[in-house]
């Protein structure tokens, strides 16, 4: 019995966690109102990512099937991820709800990627104060490409924006400038452009003006007739917004030590459970996060051998060489944890710089090693006593026949916890006992214990067997 308690409490809790996700997912997509047509209102107001663009797929399909007559995206961005880019223009121009990207407030930007978002829109609109552009490739570090490399690699990048204003009748050689040229335009020069379609003051402001227009869609042509509707926030669900605040490389980091730190604890001290559970569900939630970035697996891979390192340190403690190599893979996986270290340099539409701190790396490193350090010196000290007790007869006659835990594999030797300390045991030869289990004290010779298997049932007593 006492061996199934910590399975049991690890099964609550990983089907509690499980159920509580399952709920949290189910949230996403809440019940379509029966108020139809409006306008919808979305707000992306961050990098253009994975989250974003999952965000923008769910309000695109709900303003279809709540049939809205207009989608307004307000967009406020510094930039984002190229293949998180071209999945949200894709989104935008195969829509059969018109779009209309409005850069909003005052004082907001459609930077770098977020050029592309709104030029695809049916209606791109921006806010007085506001600005668009800077869209020049740049290389993974964030530095400017030579002029006889940025002339091959960057062709791919003209010719999407230069596709994008042609399905939009948008003008072409502007939107260019802003690939070839960085350049940024203000929300005047972007509508003297022909950037943009039109300023608007405010929301009432471009409802106005789009109002009775015509716009070609993904299923035809349409007129868009917007007056006098009501106004419809879609804003981010609890778990987009939590998706959200996952999706930061020096949170997945922390999450990952953390990890790390429940499960080495559970190691060294089996059958405690709580922290085993805490180091399950932060590496959940770390992969979750890492699930939202542009990970480089090597860097996890690393991450996580460097855990199984520690192990093997717990292990032999003392003798240091695998906990300094654990501390090492560490360090080496958190600095490749994002982005991709092997790639070509090759020039796409900029991306946002996403990394970890160097001296949060430095930090949760020597955290990691303090950790290892602290735990195999438990270890050793226990062990170390345990080698140098001296067992009298009397304290021999008074072991016998007493319960011991199994904390390292029986097979047949291994390590047994008796008494709050930590002995070396046998099994009779091919016997075998796993963690967790119970053992009886058949005999003490010298600093060894003579162990037999116990067996436990719910309605007898333990039983040895020899």
């Amino acid at each position: 019995m006492a061996r199934q308690r910590p399975l049991r409490r690890w099964c609550i809790g990983i089907l509690f966690a499980l159920g509580v996700a399952w709920l949290a997912l189910a949230s996403i997509y809440p019940t379509a109102g029966g108020q139809s047509p409006y306008v919808a209102v979305a707000t992306i107001d961050g990098p253009i990512d994975i989250v974003a663009t999952r965000y923008l797929t769910r309000v695109i399909d709900e303003a279809w099937d709540t049939d809205a007559a207009l989608l307004v995206v307000r967009l406020n961005t510094p930039g984002g991820l190229a293949d998180s880019t071209r999945d949200m223009v894709g989104l935008i121009l195969e829509s059969r709800v018109p779009v209309a990207v409005y850069v909003s407030p005052a004082g907001s930007q459609a930077a770098s990627a977020g050029t592309f978002v709104t030029a695809a829109a049916h209606f791109a609109v921006m806010a007085p104060g506001t600005n668009i552009g800077a869209a020049s490739p740049v290389t993974a570090s964030g530095e400017d490409v030579p002029a006889t490399l940025a002339d091959k690699i960057s062709e791919d990048t003209r010719a999407f924006i230069r596709s994008i204003a042609e399905q939009r009748g948008r003008d072409a050689a502007a939107l260019e400038a802003t690939v070839t040229q960085a350049r940024s335009y203000t929300a005047g020069e972007a509508e003297d452009a022909n950037i943009v379609d039109f300023l608007a003051e405010d929301l009432d402001d471009l409802l106005r003006q789009v109002d009775g227009a015509e716009v070609v869609t993904a299923r035809g042509a349409q007129q868009v007739n917007v007056a006098g509707l009501q106004v419809r926030p879609l804003d981010p669900s609890g778990v987009e917004r939590f998706l959200g605040l996952l999706a930061n490389p020096a949170l997945a980091l922390v999450l990952l030590v953390v990890g790390g730190f429940g499960l080495l604890v559970e190691f060294s001290a089996p059958g405690l459970g709580v922290p085993g559970i805490v180091g399950v569900v932060a590496f959940a939630l770390a992969f979750t996060g890492l699930g939202q970035l542009p990970v480089n697996w090597l860097g996890v891979l690393l991450i996580l051998g460097a855990l199984g390192l520690a192990v093997l340190e717990f292990q032999a403690a003392g003798f240091g060489l695998f906990g300094a190599a654990a501390v090492a893979a560490f360090i080496a996986g958190a600095f490749l944890l994002v982005g991709d270290a092997f790639r070509v340099p090759e020039i796409d539409i900029p991306e946002i710089d996403i990394s970890v701190s160097p001296w949060l790396i430095g930090v949760l490193g020597g955290v990691f090693a303090a950790v290892i350090a602290v735990i195999a010196w438990a270890l050793r000290s226990d062990r170390v006593r345990a080698a140098s007790s001296y067992v009298s007869p009397t304290a021999t006659a008074a072991l016998v026949g007493r319960l011991a835990e199994v904390t390292h594999t029986l097979d047949p030797r291994g390590e047994v916890r008796l008494a709050g300390e930590r002995w070396e045991a046998e099994l009779p030869p091919g016997g075998h006992a796993e963690v967790g289990s119970r053992v009886m004290v058949r005999d003490v010779e010298g600093l060894r214990l003579r162990v037999d298997i116990v067996q436990e049932s719910a309605s007898e007593a333990p039983t040895v067997t020899s």
